[in-house]
């Protein structure tokens, strides 16, 4: 297996930091708080050998000593991506750290974005992307939204800049609240009943994870109500009686009861990936070189499909350089010691369709 982090140039490059990287005495406080931290929530204090950060009465302090393994430079990836330090050395380690694990170690675009507009003290109802654009929604007057979205904007576009996405296209709009519909009587009746059912069963110890219900069609009274079990839980017929008697208790007719049974353990497992999903997904859509114009994925059928939309022609000359990329990128990332680590060796297979949507891996 492929460990991106075991490489050798790494040495000469790290050790460029002992004479290049220069911190206030507040800085290097902070970035000594920063480290013990991530050594601590990584689990992996002894991995790393030996960090010393000398302390001089001069204006400066230095970083003398950092001798490392493999894991110690996903502590320095946060460290590279939060500060606003810039030296040669810290680039060329930076440069050759992989590009999804620096993603995994930062926020969001998106709440880097909302915290920023935030900060700045502008009214922001919602923002949100769908991996071509991102959108913000600006609460306010119209004439407060005439006057702050082109700042906005140009905030928004300087984030994503400093990033090097150019692959996201920013639309700002005005929220307009809509009326809240009133929900029919009927409908009130069904939350309320499966409300005191699921009561009801808590105390009872009944092992319930969720309830909720459809209705058939837009036109149709009958609904389905949609009770969320363990796979583990046997009183099946028991659950339902007590469904029952909370909705006829509220005169509530034309339903069926629909039990799902959850593998709990599948579910953890299926968890474990929604974080590495989401690099993905925001890696490869925020750059214009991967042409990556979605992202899906299926655990069943096993093994894990990972399935990266593109808008790559078979017939470009570089289609087959394009495919090779993103599949370096994921598996480079997958591989990693830290991110095994929270699949656990899960298999799972890259699937990559062109723009005809047809697999071209």
């Amino acid at each position: 297996m492929k460990k991106p982090f075991e490489d050798t140039d790494l040495d000469d490059s790290l050790r460029k930091l002992n004479s290049d990287l220069m911190w206030k005495t507040k800085q290097k406080q902070e970035l000594k708080k920063r480290i013990i931290t991530d050594i601590e929530t990584l689990g992996s204090i002894e991995k790393i050998k030996n960090l010393i950060l000398s302390n001089h009465a001069n204006k400066g302090s230095v970083i003398r000593r950092l001798t490392y393994s493999g894991i110690a430079l996903v502590i320095l990836v946060g460290l590279f991506i939060g500060s606003a330090f810039i030296s040669p050395a810290m680039a060329e380690v930076a440069s050759k750290i992989p590009y999804l694990n620096k993603i995994f170690h930062s926020e969001p675009i998106n709440r880097t974005i909302w915290k920023e507009l935030e900060r700045k003290g502008y009214k922001i109802a919602g923002l949100g992307g769908n991996g071509k654009h991102i959108f913000i929604s600006i609460d306010g007057s119209k004439q407060y939204f005439q006057d702050v979205h082109e700042e906005v904007e140009k905030i928004a576009a300087n984030i994503l800049k400093t990033n090097d996405y150019d692959g996201y296209k920013i639309k700002v709009e005005r929220q307009i609240d809509q009326p809240v519909p009133s929900i029919p009587e009927r409908d009130q009746a069904i939350s309320e009943a499966l409300e005191q059912s699921y009561n009801q069963l808590i105390k009872l110890q009944f092992n319930v994870l969720s309830h909720g219900y459809q209705h058939l069609s837009p036109n149709s009274d009958k609904v389905i109500i949609h009770i969320d079990i363990p796979n583990t839980e046997k009183r099946i017929e028991e659950i339902k009686k007590i469904v029952n008697e909370s909705l006829k208790a509220k005169n509530i007719d034309s339903y069926d009861i629909k039990t799902n049974k959850i593998d709990l353990a599948q579910r953890e497992k299926e968890s474990k990936w929604n974080e590495v999903f989401d690099v993905i997904f925001e890696g490869l859509t925020a750059k214009k070189e991967y042409k990556v114009t979605g992202f899906a994925y299926s655990f069943h059928p096993a093994p894990l499909q990972i399935i990266i939309k593109t808008s790559i022609n078979t017939t470009d000359k570089d289609a087959d350089e394009k495919v090779r990329i993103i599949e370096e990128t994921i598996n480079e990332f997958l591989n990693s010691e830290e991110i095994q680590s929270k699949i656990g060796g899960d298999p799972y297979e890259i699937i990559i369709r062109g723009k005809d949507k047809k697999r071209i891996n």
